[in-house]
């Protein structure tokens, strides 16, 4: 039996994951300020992320994250929230995120993410994105 995949958009997987920042900004629809912590971004689309995170986030409540990174020489700052979390590996969970974003913002991503697909034909990281290192991987990664 074929399974159909239900996405709107299509998923970018990154062979090298790009470097982000999280922050919870609204809890419950009351506005908050936390501090960003290191995430990491597996796959993007115009729709949402796949990250892994050390933070052990609650899937019970209503939770407004923002994410930060860059594509492009641009700082993105993207909204969204929690639909799927699982542990990736010890003190490290995958979520899933979908995006809230207005019609704008919405097309300034997908422009820069047909523009990220095209270039990563060509090479697996490009400068003016905040692609990984080696050591972020190494120390994102490694239990201490």
């Amino acid at each position: 039996m074929a399974v159909t995949n239900h996405r709107e958009y299509f998923r970018l997987s990154l062979q090298i994951p790009l470097s982000a920042q999280l922050k919870i900004i609204g809890i419950n629809q009351i506005m908050v300020d936390t501090k960003y912590a290191q995430i990491i971004v597996v796959d993007i689309s115009a729709g949402g992320l796949r990250i892994h995170s050390k933070l052990d986030l609650p899937l019970n409540i209503d939770l407004l994250l923002e994410f930060r990174f860059s594509l492009f020489d641009k700082q993105m700052k993207i909204l969204g929230t929690i639909t799927r979390k699982s542990i990736f590996k010890p003190e490290l969970f995958e979520y899933g995120i979908q995006f809230s974003l207005d019609e704008q913002a919405h097309s300034i991503l997908i422009g820069k993410l047909n523009l990220l697909h095209i270039r990563l034909r060509q090479t697996n990281v490009i400068s003016s994105c905040s692609f990984c290192t080696e050591e972020e991987l190494n120390d994102f990664y490694s239990n201490h």
